[in-house]
């Protein structure tokens, strides 16, 4: 081949075919190939974070003891019931999120619109959930806050693709992914030590979730898709387009591997407060602060964890060893929690379920964003994908009902987290677009 039918080279080394790709598309779609400085990182993260810290403290403490307040003798199948219904609520919000952000051409871009809606209406559930009088009240609290704060979750993931490089996103996904221990750890030390488990708590993080998502979308740049760039919209053309990305092999693989891992992950989230009242034999008080001890410890270790493994991911450029072994330690926590019900020993699970999921937090994103088929649909697959987080919320919650029923164990429920696990570990084996 002679010289002059070589692609000729930019200044940064770039292909110039390849630059006049991109030049050909709006900047909303172009593959982005600039690195995000520190400081969008950690806007990222205090976003992610004050999501997460008004989403799974609900669910591990406020919710739980709400429940078990209005009726007592229920708890356990009312608390099911409404996660269950949550969970498909948060599924639908996450994938009409995600899909329709695509296709949106509002002047403030495709993403921080709908990041501004999740907030709004999240905060406004929040402040339902905090005068609720009764069960039922307490459910359409939980239905709408699930649909509107996975508005928030499909959007904030949504940035990762549109904005981060290839080369960068293991440490991007190891800031995003420490937000949801961090802000864990912040929510529940907030409520159980400033609130005492108490109700205000409820609106003390409705104002927070609004202050800090506005102040974040006001910071960041987010590209403007003009119109006419998208093909019209067309109800069946829009609900196949949700199935087409699953005929993708590793697309598949990756969906049902986080699948199996998170609902590990779930199945301690969820009943650890129930498990240390029930098994361990502690106070509701008691039970209340060891969940926050439990998950200091957790998250600390998982800091650790996730940063590590996401600055080697990104500079050995490989995901997949890292997921699988993230797989393995968070099986190992879960087999600790079933067999050794001692409080002191359970602080040994948290160990291995923190440096699991740190691992996995960091290693994830990054996979999922590299198995998306088509940068137009970034948003709407990867709320695909997000329904891994959000399918296991519902299957723990029929699970944990069946098996408690029947064996009136929540190690049988460990165990099969932990198996869970481990499967969902060896299916990213066989993935090919992702080393």
């Amino acid at each position: 081949m002679s010289e002059s039918m070589l692609p000729s080279n930019t200044m940064d080394g770039t292909p110039s075919t390849l630059v006049q790709e991109r030049e050909a598309l709006p900047e909303a779609l172009q593959a982005p190939t600039r690195s995000k400085p520190l400081g969008w990182q950690l806007g990222l993260s205090l976003a992610n974070l004050v999501v997460w810290m008004c989403t799974i403290p609900l669910f591990e403490i406020l919710l739980p003891n709400q429940i078990a307040l209005l009726a007592p003798r229920d708890k356990v199948a009312l608390f099911a019931i409404i996660s269950l219904a949550g969970g498909i609520t948060a599924i639908l919000g996450n994938l009409l999120a995600g899909a329709l952000s695509d296709r949106t051409t509002s002047r403030f871009g495709r993403r921080r619109p709908w990041i501004i809606v999740g907030a709004l209406l999240s905060a406004f559930s929040l402040v339902l959930l905090g005068l609720a009088p009764n069960i039922p009240i307490v459910a359409i609290g939980v239905i709408l806050f699930q649909f509107s704060i996975n508005i928030d979750i499909a959007s904030l993931a949504a940035l990762v693709p549109d904005q981060v490089p290839v080369s960068q996103r293991a440490t991007v996904s190891a800031f995003a992914g420490l937000a949801l221990p961090l802000g864990t750890i912040v929510g529940l030390t907030l409520i159980s030590q400033a609130f005492g488990g108490s109700q205000i708590a409820y609106f003390v993080l409705a104002a927070a979730l609004v202050i800090v998502l506005v102040i974040f979308v006001a910071l960041i740049h987010d590209a403007v898709l003009p119109r006419g760039i998208m093909l019209p919209f067309r109800v069946k053309a829009f609900l196949v387009s949700f199935v087409r990305p699953l005929k993708v092999r590793d697309f598949s693989l990756t969906l049902i591997g986080r699948i199996l891992v998170i609902f590990g992950y779930y199945t301690v989230l969820e009943y650890l407060l129930y498990y240390l009242q029930d098994v361990v034999h502690q106070t509701q008080a008691q039970a209340t602060q060891d969940v926050a001890i439990f998950q200091i410890l957790a998250t600390g270790v998982l800091i650790v964890a996730t940063i590590s493994s996401g600055v080697i991911s990104d500079r050995v450029q490989r995901r997949k060893p890292f997921v699988i072994t993230a797989a393995i330690l968070l099986a190992l926590g879960l087999a600790i929690l079933a067999f050794f019900p001692v409080w002191t020993i359970n602080l040994v699970g948290a160990v291995f379920v923190g440096a699991g999921f740190g691992i996995f937090l960091s290693g994830d994103l990054a996979l999922q964003t590299q198995v998306l088929p088509d940068s137009k649909d970034n948003g709407k697959d990867l709320s695909i994908l997000n329904t891994a987080n959000l399918l296991p919320q519902i299957i723990v919650s029929i699970v944990a009902g069946i098996v408690i029923a029947i064996f009136g164990s929540y190690s049988a429920l460990f165990l099969i987290g932990a198996i869970s696990a481990c499967i969902g570990g060896i299916l990213i084996f066989p993935i090919k677009l992702v080393r």
